[in-house]
């Protein structure tokens, strides 16, 4: 009799050592438990993200130097027919209140007030004047041109609108205004409002618009949880007091709702979240009830989960002391593990129960299931656990955590149920022994015994029709699409994107934006490179690429873009700007229309300081001021590493979301070595590009990997070969049924093929194993074998997909098809593990007999 090998060995000390096995376990758990209550959850997306990637890098410094540029949008939506002003005079209350939120970095709702914004910045406003603007300036000032402007004026005045016209033809009687409006125009990317309100109304007077700035970019998903919670808290506080706010006869209150990234990001977070608890729920009850079905024992469930269970404390308490925090990608590493440790307590079990009903006594059948089972499941476990760790080479934070996590919890589960589960069968049989009673053992077939006699016993039928299957899998699998759009991986009814797209529609603009990141040495290197920039920006937005831009040129002229300026003032002071002329000018026009001069005087003073100008703003004038300062720092600030500047680009509504436009990329790369584009969309466009390279490298490496060490475990490149028939078949299968059915490959779905390989070969394995085993034995015990092992790897493969198939009731179409392909996966790989592998291997058998047999004569 050969020594017990080290799993032998295992099994028998389990056996007469049980408490000692129960203590020691006990110790662990504990442990485990100890660092999983310090366990926290890492709710920023963005440390899942490659940081060496340059467009993730350089979004990351975005946000760390200017924040983020995501507005909160808050809708005042206004009854049809009312009239705005109870509703401005609401906004101004609802504002003012948001404002005090610390969430909030910034509130806006107000253009401003016009006449203030011309006393404040008309003076100045001449130096944003490129050399189109200073001849439609200078035009605009001839004799000729005064006098029209003068005629118009007058006719204005006599409009029912006169009153409002009054007011701001005090303070730019020539009509120079646009100069400044333009420049607010397209601080927001062209907002399509009413200008006259002072608001941010739309022209059809139905929606007023609330822009807040958070303080943390929308991946913070626990401070997006504060922020919705205390703005909601706010509007519904505002709302109550409406009767107050709009006076007696108040008209209907108005309806706000929310919309912008921050919400987004919440409502498929807390989506997620519900999946995840439904998933698990779904999947854990399945596995049980299907267990129970498959042994019909109540007591096989402790077998079940107690290993299981242990594994996964193990496993979390493992997270804790190497990666310190869970993540939304290592949140699946429990339902991860319950589908694929099922499988060795099923193969072990199975072999158990299958032992003992043969009339096997305890010992001697738990040598069996860990002797000779516990070879193949050890053998499982590592091919499986090597699947995983191959992710560990990817540049994705979330996916090396998920792989390692997933990888080293496989041997948790693995070494559970080779430890523990030996001791509870000995505790249970020597339970039932005081007792003086026998444990129930069965184990359901699921048809699997029907199915394998007869492919055994048609064995060319059955290989023939293998062939068939295959070569039609091949022809669907060249025709199988892959899917780039990730809005079709995304749900319906979000309210963030449903209120952002209206928003958009209304008012002719989205609110997505994406950066120029500028660097430098000093704060005129930035602002040179802002003005090219901006010029390139301004081409884009003739074109219809992009709706408009802002940006620190917004504040601050480019330096020589000044300086033109300043030159052409001292220049035309008397020519086109003299002073004197325009003065006489204008005063003989409004002499003749009726008008008189003192009314205009404040206007006219304000554009002899514009013509004036003596010297170029800069950022010491924005220091003057708090409020300056504030609005200077959204776009130029000085960092560890030099002057940092940024221009926001802003693409049509809802169009560039997955991908940033090619002509912005170029203007970017034309911006040399200092400037990079980023933003959301350009990040995503990076991360689908990674993720399909790394898909592929996991699983190239991850087959690679299996093979090796399938061989390193058979020492044959022949039975490596059939160990790994049903997996290379079962995603050829797979990817065949896919593209019959219709479902196309995804940035998601397609990590699920790595999955596979971990899950498909262990089915190989254990019949390969089981094989080894028993070819020498008589016919009838070969084929008793290879049935008892077929049934086992049935039962797990049904497992594995009642655990997986919980995930098609996922609200996430991309999640949906995750699951159907990970079902098709364990259906085509155990199908092929438990028909053609026993086919073909009872076939060698025949052969090697027929060659030993003439061997011998």
């Amino acid at each position: 009799m050969t020594d017990p090998s080290l799993l032998q060995r295992l099994a028998l000390f389990a056996r007469r050592r049980y408490r000692t096995v129960f203590l020691l376990t006990g110790i662990l758990v504990a442990i485990s438990l100890g660092l999983i209550l310090r366990l926290t959850f890492d709710t920023d997306i963005l440390n899942l993200l490659p940081r060496k990637n340059p467009a993730v890098r350089a979004y990351v410094e975005t946000l760390h130097d200017f924040g983020s540029s995501t507005l909160l949008i808050i809708a005042v939506r206004i009854p049809e027919g009312a009239v705005a002003e109870p509703y401005e005079t609401f906004a101004d209350e609802l504002a003012a209140r948001l404002s005090r939120l610390p969430e909030l970095k910034s509130v806006e709702h107000r253009i401003g007030d016009p006449e203030e914004l011309l006393r404040t910045f008309f003076p100045k406003s001449v130096l944003f004047l490129n050399a189109d603007g200073r001849r439609q300036l200078a035009a605009r000032l001839t004799d000729d041109g005064i006098r029209q402007r003068v005629s118009e004026l007058r006719r204005q005045l006599s409009t029912p609108q006169g009153l409002a016209v009054k007011q701001l033809a005090k303070l730019d009687p020539l009509g120079l205004a646009q100069i400044f409006l333009g420049r607010v125009e397209s601080s927001r990317g062209t907002l399509q409002v009413d200008w006259t309100s002072g608001y941010y109304l739309s022209r059809d007077h139905r929606m007023l618009l609330i822009l807040a700035e958070p303080v943390q970019p929308p991946q913070n998903l626990k401070f997006n949880e504060r922020l919705v919670s205390g703005v909601h808290r706010v509007v519904d506080g505002t709302l109550a007091d409406w009767s107050r706010i709009a006076g007696q006869e108040a008209p209907a209150k108005p309806r706000v709702d929310l919309g912008g990234a921050h919400l987004t990001a919440l409502s498929d977070s807390s989506l997620i979240r519900y999946d995840m608890v439904v998933n698990i729920i779904t999947s854990a009850l399945g596995v049980l009830l299907l267990f129970l079905f498959a042994f019909r024992r109540l007591g096989t469930l402790a077998y079940a989960f107690l290993p299981l269970l242990c594994g996964l404390i193990l496993t979390f308490g493992f997270a804790k002391a190497t990666v310190g925090s869970l993540s939304s990608a290592t949140s699946v590493v429990a339902a991860l593990l319950i589908g694929l440790g099922i499988d060795f307590v099923i193969v072990s079990y199975g072999r158990y129960v299958e032992e003992r009903r043969r009339g096997a006594s305890v010992e001697t059948a738990l040598m069996a299931m860990s002797g000779l089972s516990g070879r193949a499941v050890l053998a499982g476990a590592i091919t499986t656990t090597a699947t995983f760790y191959a992710f560990t080479f990817t540049d994705f934070v979330g996916l090396r955590q998920m792989g390692l996590l997933t990888g080293t919890g496989i041997l948790f589960c693995a070494a559970s149920v080779l430890i523990l589960l030996p001791a509870l069968l000995a505790w249970s049989e020597d339970h039932h022994q005081r007792r003086k009673t026998a444990p129930h053992l069965f184990l359901h077939s699921f048809g699997s015994d029907v199915l394998m006699r007869a492919c055994i016993r048609h064995r060319r039928i059955t290989l023939v029709a293998g062939i068939i299957v295959t070569a039609v899998a091949l022809g669907f699998a060249f025709s199988i699409r892959f899917d780039e759009s990730m809005k079709t991986m995304r749900p319906q009814g979000n309210e963030g994107l449903d209120v952002t797209a209206e928003v958009g529609r209304t008012f002719g603009s989205g609110f997505d934006s994406m950066t120029l990141l500028l660097s430098g040495s000093s704060p005129g290197e930035v602002l040179t490179l802002a003005g090219k920039a901006a010029a390139g920006a301004q081409k884009l937005v003739d074109q219809g690429v992009l709706y408009g831009y802002t940006g620190v040129t917004s504040l601050i002229p480019p330096p020589a873009q000044q300086t033109e300026v300043l030159q052409w003032l001292e220049t035309e002071r008397h020519g086109a700007l003299d002073l004197v002329r325009i003065r006489a000018t204008f005063a003989d026009a409004a002499g003749r229309q009726g008008m008189r001069m003192e009314p205009f005087e404040p206007g006219l003073a304000l554009l002899a300081r514009a013509v004036n100008l003596s010297g170029p703003i800069g950022v010491a004038d924005f220091r003057q001021q708090k409020q300056t300062q504030l609005l200077l720092d959204r776009f130029l600030k000085q960092t560890d590493h030099g002057w940092r500047g940024a221009v926001l680009l802003y693409p049509p509504s809802n169009k560039w979301r997955r991908e940033a436009p090619p002509e912005a990329l170029a203007l970017g790369a034309s911006l040399g070595p200092h400037a990079i584009l980023t933003g959301t969309n350009v990040v995503n466009q990076t991360v689908r590009r990674e993720v399909l390279r790394d898909a592929w490298i996991a699983g190239i490496l991850g087959y690679l990997v299996v093979a090796v060490i399938l061989w390193l475990n058979f020492r044959t490149l022949r039975h490596t070969v059939m160990a790994l028939a049903p997996l290379t078949l079962g995603i050829l299968w797979m990817v065949g049924s896919m593209s019959a059915l219709g479902i196309q490959m995804n940035f998601i779905n397609i990590f699920v093929t790595t999955m596979i390989i971990g899950i498909g070969v262990d089915y190989g394995i254990y019949v390969l194993h089981r094989y080894l085993e028993v070819r020498d034995l008589p016919d009838e015990e070969f084929e008793r074998g290879i049935l008892e092992t077929c049934k086992a790897v049935l039962a797990a493969a049904t497992c594995t997909i009642v655990g997986f198939g919980s995930i098609t009731f996922s609200h996430y179409p991309g999640l949906i098809s995750t699951g159907k392909v990970a079902i098709l996966g364990a259906l085509c790989t155990s199908l092929v593990a438990i028909t053609l592998l026993p086919t073909f291997l009872s076939w060698r058998r025949d052969v090697r007999k027929r060659r030993d047999f003439r061997r011998a004569a």
